[in-house]
């Protein structure tokens, strides 16, 4: 906070001294209003990875507008902001595999209880036909995990020996740009290496898993069936 406040008030600050200046002000002024509102939208988004992005275009645009208008002090400061935003998107786009891992979880269990309480609102706007099922006998839990913190939870059941069928894959919306998906069911495939000897099926509940999984590489086959096609 310290430094957002630092940022707003160097970049007032070369604005009046540019005030003088008719046209360099109304100018400068204008593009000054668009980098705070692409600010003020990346403050919106619950996906940590879009915040970062719009983050960067933002702070990328103040340094631009402080070149420019030889605000130099802006430019430094907003620069640093996208180095710093470019420096853990790279971290999340490339460690994936090192920062995610999938974790089974026998029920009962309390934790399980107390996640799908806590997200049941979300669940059934998702999945409105998986808690009359969540607590079936033969159904396997999976929690998603980076490093120490759920992020997630994954369910399904075997329906014949070979063949595991996934039709529940929440996860907090902090984590909803796909990314966690790419690793556990997309080219990551780190659920069906958990499980090498069954193939992978996932049904779609709603629209948006549909477009989910067609996001991930899955495509539709009969009966409602979603399998993986590696085009993702």
């Amino acid at each position: 906070m310290p430094l957002l406040y630092a940022k707003c008030y160097t970049q007032l600050h070369y604005l009046q001294k540019i005030k003088g200046k008719k046209f360099g002000f109304k100018c400068g002024k204008n593009i000054w209003l668009c980098c705070v509102c692409i600010d003020c939208i990346s403050l919106t988004r619950s996906s940590i990875a879009k915040l970062r992005w719009c983050n960067l275009f933002g702070a990328a645009s103040f340094c631009i507008y402080g070149l420019f208008t030889n605000a130099y002090p802006v430019a430094f400061l907003n620069g640093l902001f996208a180095l710093t935003n470019l420096f853990f998107l790279k971290k999340r786009l490339v460690k994936t595999q090192q920062q995610f891992t999938i974790l089974k979880v026998n029920r009962p269990s309390n934790y399980v209880d107390f996640f799908l309480d806590f997200h049941q609102m979300e669940i059934q706007h998702l999945f409105p036909r998986f808690m009359k099922v969540a607590d079936l006998p033969d159904r396997e839990y999976y929690f998603l995990a980076e490093v120490t913190n759920v992020v997630g939870m994954l369910s399904g059941y075997r329906e014949a020996e070979n063949t595991f069928v996934i039709d529940f894959d929440f996860v907090v919306p902090a984590y909803r740009d796909c990314r966690l998906g790419h690793f556990t069911l997309g080219h990551g495939q780190a659920v069906a290496k958990n499980l090498a000897d069954s193939r992978i099926v996932a049904l779609a509940d709603s629209l948006e898993h549909e477009n989910y999984l067609s996001e991930l590489g899955f495509s539709p086959k009969v009966n409602g069936r979603w399998t993986y096609d590696g085009n993702s």
